[in-house]
């Protein structure tokens, strides 16, 4: 396959599974490290989770524009340069015991890595061919998926047997590699389209994505759906040590066998991506409508784990299928944007369904909170089937 010998391509393959991977452990051990001293208060961990999605909803947009604006390269190596001074200021103020310095650290080094994504993916729209895009985001997809598998393990034995604080000195490692392999990123000059400043730019991708009915449709799928996600994600640690009656440290086995769905399904929408089409997307949507509602209902651990599994086997074909879409269809000065108001969207409606988890929980219950989200996805798969039965889309 040509893309095993496309050095770029590997090259911010290699970057993300390292970026992920550490953002991936430091979620992980903080969540445990919150839990621990608030007594495992879901609005603690809801606060956090907000916390981390904040910088993705108010920046992402602002970084696709300067993605598109300026030097890709050098954003991704300035965004992994402040991820690594971020992640070795948050475990130092950790280790010295100024606990009110994890939400603000959190916030910092989430916000700087909100420049990456729509600065790679220009580079994958130039240096790959478009028959290979469905399987370079498949690859992509499939190989940092697999951080949903070893994260919650790793994440669990960095923070059981170092403590918080050592485990995220030691993740701003992770970040210093990820600087060395983006340097060696041949320099390119991208398209552009000219403009007075941001508020033009964002008049100029709004225009743009009117003026794409698929891009104006997937807009508002990916609003509903993160919402539905917002919910089921956040309240996946109770629904372990609460409607299943496990201990916290079970969670890394409920997570890995998610994250094991989610290899599964970016496996499968490799094999599957040239079939795929409108149709099958939003029948997998309805099936998670079905598939959500019973995962917060079920009180038995087999049955509840199943669920979770088919769950992120459909989310890693979807996740995929949706990625590649985005590319394909999105001209090369138009992609950092797009990228970043989908994301910031995607972003929105994950904060959305968050801090609504936070206040189901507290003042009703889990099954309440899994309704609404599979309401949420009922929504989504309504929305898509009227685009397509209208012609909008095939």
């Amino acid at each position: 396959m040509n893309l095993i010998k496309n050095k770029v391509f590997l090259t911010i393959l290699i970057t993300d599974i390292i970026q992920q991977m550490a953002i991936w452990i430091r979620n992980i051990a903080i969540m445990f490290f919150i839990m621990d001293i608030t007594n495992s208060d879901p609005l603690a961990i809801s606060s956090l989770n907000f916390i981390e999605f904040l910088p993705m909803f108010l920046l992402t947009f602002i970084g696709g524009i300067i993605a598109d604006k300026y030097n890709p390269k050098k954003l991704m190596i300035c965004g992994d340069l402040f991820s690594f001074i971020s992640f070795i200021i948050l475990g130092l103020a950790i280790s010295k015991g100024y606990i009110i310095a994890i939400f603000l650290a959190v916030l910092v080094s989430a916000s700087v890595t909100q420049f990456s994504y729509p600065a790679s993916q220009k580079y994958f729209k130039e240096y790959i061919d478009e028959e290979y895009i469905e399987n370079a985001v498949g690859i992509n997809q499939l190989l940092s998926s697999g951080f949903f598998v070893i994260g919650p393990f790793i994440g669990s034995y960095f923070y059981f047997n170092f403590g918080i604080g050592k485990t995220l000195i030691i993740l701003s490692g992770l970040f210093l590699v990820s600087i060395l392999l983006l340097l060696t990123l041949p320099n390119k000059s991208f398209e552009k389209i000219e403009s007075s400043g941001i508020r033009e730019d964002i008049k100029l991708t709004f225009k743009y994505l009117n003026e794409k009915e698929i891009l104006k449709l997937l807009s508002k799928i990916f609003l509903t759906v993160a919402f539905a996600m917002g919910i089921a994600n956040n309240l996946d640690i109770f629904l372990v040590t609460e409607r299943l009656g496990l201990s916290k440290e079970f969670y890394q086995f409920f997570s890995g066998i998610a994250g094991v769905g989610v290899i599964v399904g970016g496996g499968l929408y490799l094999v599957i991506s040239k079939y795929m089409n409108m149709k099958i997307l939003y029948s997998l949507i309805g099936v998670f409508a079905i598939t959500v509602f019973f995962e917060g209902y079920s009180i038995n651990p087999v049955f509840t784990m199943s669920l979770q599994f088919i769950d992120n086997i459909l989310g890693g074909i979807l996740s995929g299928y949706v990625m590649a879409l985005i590319t394909k269809v999105t001209d090369q000065e138009y992609l950092g944007k797009i990228n970043g108001l989908t994301s910031t969207l995607m972003t929105l409606g994950i904060m959305g369904g968050t801090l609504i988890s936070g206040i189901i929980m507290k003042y009703s219950s889990i099954v309440v909170a899994f309704l609404v989200a599979s309401i949420s996805f009922l929504i989504s798969f309504i929305i898509l089937y009227k685009g397509v039965n209208k012609g909008l889309l095939k």
